[in-house]
C-alpha cells in the first residue's frame, strides 16, 4: 500500500536517477533494486514515462506515484454504486485520484466522478487540495469552466461529480495534428474567457496546461482542474474570517512559501522562484500554451526539470519567425507580451489579453472576407473573333484580311487534329493582324508607334512613429521625458505625445477610439488635423515631424485596458477623414458629435484597415516603422495601460 513516506522516497529516488548519465543511472538502479526492491520498478516506470515522447510526468513524482506504485488496480469496478452514481468505466488515473464515467441514477445523466481513495484521506495535503479544487471550481459559473454537480463523501472516500466532457485534451490534439490559426485563436479566446471569470471571482488557476484544457466536438473549450487554485486577496477580503497577509493565506491553504507548485513546462518565472503569485502567472502559463499551439513545440524545455526551470528563468523561446513564419506579426506580438519574464511588462490582466485576442480575430476575419470578396482569378481566355473584329474596325484593309482568314477557318476540316491546329493558327493570325492594324492606324495618325504598357508597380506607404513619455506625480511632471515603443504597458500616471514622420508626403489623420455608444458604434476623438497642429491641414511634406497633442500631453483615463489610436496615412485627401476636422478642439482631442459621421468613419476604418501591414520595431531608437501596399495605409496603435 502507498503511504506518504513511500511516495516521498519514490520522489527522491526518481529525481536522483533522472539527473544521472546512462551509465551512472544503471549502477544507481542496480543498488536501488537491492535497497528499495518495492520501489525500484516504480522508479524505472517513472523514468520511462518522463523521457517518453508524450510524457505524462508533468507534475511532481509523488503525484504520479499514486498511479504507478505497485500497479494499483482501480478502486471501483463497473456496476458499483457510489452514493447515487453507478460506475460505468474508468476514464483515467492521476496523483489526485481516479476518474470514472458514471451514471447519475437520480437525474439520468452521465457524470465524471473523481474519487480520492480511502487510503489517501489521511494524507492531509492531498485531501485539502482535493476539496479545494471542488470548492474553487464549484464557485464559478461559466460555459468554459467545468460544471461541478456535487462534492460528497461515502464509505470514507471523497468524490467530486462533474459534467462529463465527451472530447479530448488539448495535449492530445496537439500530439496528433498541427493546429491552424483560426483554431488556435478559438481555443485561446475561450480559455482566456474562463480564466477571466475565475480571476474576477478571486481565483488563480496556477496550473494552466494543455492537459487541463478539454476540447468538445461541438467546439466548446473547457478548463479543468482547479486543484492548485488559490484564493486571491480580493476574494479573501469578501470573507469575514480573512487573514491579513498573503503568507497567512498560503499557510491556511496548506501551501508553504518556497513550495514549488504547478507543472514545470508551463510555470511562470515567479512560480519557478516560489514567489507569491497573482493572476499574471496564469497570463504567462496560457501564453506558453498558445505558443505551443502556434509553434508546434514547447516554449521551454530541457533534458531535466531543472534545465526547464532554468530555461523559463533565463532564456527566451525560439522565435516564431524561425519555427512558425506563417504566424502573423500581430499574433506574435500578443504571444511575446504574455511571455515577458518581468510580470510588470506582461499583460497585467487576462482581460487585456482577451481583448487583444478578440481584436486580432476580428481583424483576421475581416481580412479573409476582404480576400474572398475580391475578383476571382481566371485563366487567360482565348481571343475571340468578335473582339478581334471590334479592335480593327478603323482599318479597312486589315478588316478585309481578317474576314478572309475567318472564312478560311470556317471551312470544314477533314480530321479533328487538323481542325484544332487550324483553329489555333487562326487565333494567332487574328491577334497578329489586330496588332498590325492598330500599329498601322497609329502610324497614319501620329507617325509613331504606341508605347507598350507595363504592369504598374504596387504603391507603398510608409510611416514611422514613436512615443514620448512624461511621468507625473501628484499632478506634477518629474524626471525628463523619454522615448518608448507602443508594445509595452503604460502606467496610469504616464502622459504621452505621439511623434510621427514619413519619408513621403501625404495626408495624415489620427483618431482616438473610445467606448461604443448606445448604437454599438465606437466613439472617436479627433487628434489630427486640428487648428493647433499644422494649421488645420492634413498635408505633411517629406520628413516633416508632427507631434500629437501639440499643446498638451495625452492623458490616459481611469478605465484600464487598451487605448486605440487609428492612423490613416494617404497619398491624397480622404473625404471621410476631411469631414472630421471641424470637431477637433484646442486640446487636439475633440469628439465627433455627429452619429452619422461617426458611423461613416467606423465603416471606413473597417473597410480600409490594412490586413498585410508590416510593423517593425527598433529596440535602440524606440520607434516603429509601418509599411503597407496601397495609396491608403490604415493602422491602429494599441497602448496598454493600467
Amino acid at each position: 500500500m502507498e503511504t506518504p513516506e513511500s511516495m516521498q522516497q519514490l520522489e527522491e529516488l526518481f529525481h536522483e536517477a533522472v539527473g544521472l548519465e546512462p551509465d551512472e543511472r544503471a549502477d544507481f538502479m542496480a543498488r536501488a533494486r537491492i535497497s528499495h526492491p518495492e520501489l525500484a520498478a516504480a522508479v524505472e516506470s517513472l523514468i520511462a514515462a518522463h523521457e517518453g515522447p508524450d510524457s505524462p510526468i508533468d507534475s511532481p513524482a509523488y503525484e504520479a506515484a499514486a498511479e504507478i506504485i505497485a500497479g494499483r488496480q482501480p478502486a471501483l469496478v463497473p456496476g458499483q454504486v457510489v452514493g447515487h452514481y453507478q460506475i460505468t468505466a474508468l476514464l483515467g488515473k492521476g496523483g489526485m485520484g481516479e476518474v470514472y464515467l458514471a451514471s447519475d441514477t437520480k437525474l439520468d445523466r452521465k457524470v465524471a466522478l473523481k474519487l480520492l481513495p480511502a487510503e489517501f484521506t489521511n494524507h492531509k495535503d492531498r485531501l485539502r487540495r482535493f476539496i479545494q479544487e471542488a470548492r474553487a471550481a464549484s464557485s464559478l459559473n461559466h460555459p468554459n469552466i467545468i460544471t461541478i454537480h456535487e462534492i460528497g463523501q461515502t464509505e470514507g472516500a471523497h468524490f467530486i461529480a462533474t459534467e462529463f466532457i465527451d472530447g479530448h485534451t488539448l495535449k492530445h490534439r496537439m500530439a496528433h495534428t498541427r493546429m491552424e490559426l483560426p483554431d488556435i485563436l478559438d481555443v485561446s479566446i475561450q480559455a482566456a474567457s474562463a480564466l477571466q471569470a475565475a480571476h474576477a471571482a478571486g481565483i488563480i488557476h496556477r496550473d494552466v496546461k494543455p492537459e487541463n484544457i478539454m476540447l468538445r466536438p461541438d467546439g466548446y473549450v473547457k478548463v479543468l482542474d482547479f486543484g492548485l487554485a488559490k484564493l486571491t486577496e480580493k476574494s479573501r477580503q469578501s470573507q469575514p474570517t480573512s487573514a491579513d497577509s498573503e503568507i497567512d493565506t498560503m499557510v491556511k491553504a496548506g501551501t508553504k512559501p518556497g513550495t514549488l507548485m504547478g507543472t514545470v513546462h508551463y510555470m511562470s518565472p515567479e512560480q519557478a522562484r516560489c514567489q507569491v503569485l497573482d493572476s499574471r502567472t496564469d497570463v504567462f502559463s496560457l501564453g506558453v500554451v498558445i505558443y505551443e499551439m502556434a509553434a508546434g513545440r514547447k516554449a521551454f524545455a530541457g533534458p531535466t526539470d531543472i534545465d526547464t526551470l532554468v530555461s523559463i528563468l533565463e532564456k527566451d523561446p525560439v522565435s516564431l519567425d524561425e519555427c512558425a513564419p506563417e504566424v502573423p506579426v500581430e499574433f506574435q506580438r500578443i504571444i511575446s507580451k504574455t511571455l515577458r519574464k518581468n510580470r510588470e511588462e506582461r499583460y497585467q490582466t487576462i482581460k487585456d489579453l482577451l481583448i487583444d485576442l478578440k481584436s486580432f480575430k476580428e481583424e483576421l476575419s475581416f481580412a479573409l472576407k476582404l480576400e474572398r470578396s475580391g475578383p476571382p482569378r481566371t485563366s487567360l481566355e482565348p481571343v475571340t473573333t468578335p473582339a478581334a473584329s471590334e479592335a480593327v474596325v478603323t482599318d479597312q484593309e486589315a478588316v478585309t484580311d481578317q474576314k478572309a482568314v475567318v472564312a478560311t477557318a470556317d471551312r470544314p476540316a477533314q480530321r479533328s487534329g487538323s481542325r484544332n491546329r487550324r483553329a489555333l493558327m487562326v487565333v494567332v493570325l487574328i491577334v497578329l493582324l489586330a496588332v498590325l492594324a492598330i500599329v498601322a492606324v497609329m502610324w497614319r495618325r501620329g507617325g509613331s508607334t504606341p508605347a507598350i504598357s507595363t504592369p504598374a508597380t504596387a504603391v507603398e506607404r510608409t510611416l514611422s512613429y514613436w512615443i514620448t513619455v512624461q511621468k507625473y506625480r501628484d499632478g506634477k511632471p518629474y524626471q525628463d521625458p523619454f522615448r518608448l515603443r507602443d508594445d509595452i504597458n503604460f502606467e496610469k500616471d504616464y502622459r504621452i505625445r505621439l511623434n510621427i514622420t514619413s519619408s513621403q508626403s501625404g495626408r495624415l489623420y489620427l483618431l482616438n477610439e473610445g467606448p461604443a455608444g448606445a448604437d454599438q458604434t465606437p466613439t472617436f476623438n479627433v487628434l489630427f488635423p486640428s487648428e493647433t497642429a499644422n494649421n488645420g491641414s492634413a498635408l505633411l511634406t517629406e520628413s516633416q515631424p508632427i507631434q500629437i497633442p501639440q499643446q498638451s500631453w495625452f492623458q490616459f483615463d481611469e478605465q484600464q485596458g487598451t487605448e486605440k489610436i487609428w492612423v490613416v496615412w494617404a497619398k491624397k485627401d480622404v473625404p471621410e477623414m476631411e469631414a472630421v476636422k471641424g470637431f477637433a478642439n484646442s486640446k487636439d482631442r475633440g469628439v465627433i458629435s455627429s452619429p452619422g459621421l461617426r458611423t461613416g468613419v467606423n465603416e471606413f476604418l473597417k473597410a480600409h484597415s490594412t490586413p498585410s501591414v508590416s510593423v517593425k520595431r527598433d529596440e535602440e531608437k524606440k520607434d516603429t516603422l509601418v509599411t503597407a501596399n496601397g495609396e491608403i495605409l490604415v493602422h491602429v496603435i494599441k497602448l496598454e495601460h493600467h
